[in-house]
């Protein structure tokens, strides 16, 4: 039985949305659970328990106070936040490494399929490491 990887997608423009939810549901590993409120989002995610939470960036101190709500809940305290922006002057400042205050970032000049490879790669396990040991002799 394959298990799918649980996104909460927290944006108020359902034309986003629906292309977000789209292009990651169509991959067949991910189920996205969309709230258009931050308080809505506050109240699903602890029983919805996602693996990653997608936040739209342009009420960043709404963003942040989600942020920080949410990792107050002790289900969700290791879930990786991802700030989406559909501001284009935002992308200026996320071209120096991708992280703003700390938090995974991408501006509005990313592909979906852009996203959807940084989603895989918050989501996807390290690879094991691979030890060797010298035998005695």
């Amino acid at each position: 039985m394959k298990f799918l990887k649980k996104i909460l997608l927290v944006d108020h423009e359902p034309k986003v949305t629906a292309l977000v939810r789209r292009a990651l549901e169509s991959t067949g590993r991910y189920l996205v659970k969309v709230e258009p409120d931050v308080r809505l989002a506050q109240h699903a995610a602890p029983w919805f328990r996602p693996d990653l939470v997608l936040l739209d960036a342009a009420h960043a101190s709404e963003s942040e106070d989600v942020n920080r709500q949410l990792q107050n809940e002790p289900a969700l305290k290791d879930t990786p936040f991802l700030f989406l922006s559909g501001n284009p002057t935002a992308e200026k400042k996320v071209m120096t490494g991708g992280f703003i205050s700390g938090y995974s970032f991408l501006a509005a000049a990313v592909t979906l399929d852009d996203l959807v490879r940084f989603v895989e790669e918050m989501l996807s396990p390290a690879p094991p490491v691979q030890v060797r040991l010298k035998a005695k002799r």
